[in-house]
């Protein structure tokens, strides 16, 4: 009787490695299947459009040049606070043609409202401000917010 047992619980041992080795390899193979058929990823884009008189528009919402650093901070961390990720880009669209100091000081906001955005998000992640990091730190915040070093906006 004992060495019946015994080949039975051998061979129940081989079977539920074999249902779990089955089971873990029908698992990789529909995560593979589900990473393939996935749809492309879109870029999140906040775009910010100026007309020629110097009307500021985004989707929506018309800003003044003076409140366009803190509209493009409050978007950026409502994002991330929201998400836990952060818009990829900002874009800047002139339509017309509106005063080269306009189109300057519209750069101008844009580029302190990233500013702002990043030592906000390094004060609430690190409790420094971006300055204080270690190099490690501003590099792993380069590589996941790229958006906030952004430089060109076209």
């Amino acid at each position: 009787m004992i060495p019946l047992l015994r080949r039975t619980l051998v061979h129940s041992y081989r079977y539920s490695a074999l249902l779990r080795m089955a089971l873990c390899l029908f698992a990789f193979l529909s995560f593979k299947q589900q990473k393939i058929n996935a749809a492309p990823i879109t870029e999140k884009i906040i775009t910010v459009n100026v007309n020629g008189s110097g009307i500021i528009t985004v989707g929506r919402d018309t800003i003044s040049s003076d409140d366009l650093a803190m509209y493009i901070r409050e978007r950026l961390f409502k994002s991330y606070t929201g998400t836990g990720k952060m818009y990829d880009a900002v874009k800047l669209v002139v339509n017309s043609d509106p005063q080269s100091v306009v189109l300057e000081k519209i750069k101008k906001e844009i580029t302190n409202g990233l500013k702002k955005t990043l030592n906000e998000l390094c004060l609430e992640k690190y409790k420094k401000l971006y300055d204080d990091l270690s190099s490690r730190k501003q590099s792993k915040l380069k590589k996941n917010f790229p958006v906030l070093f952004q430089n060109s906006y076209d």
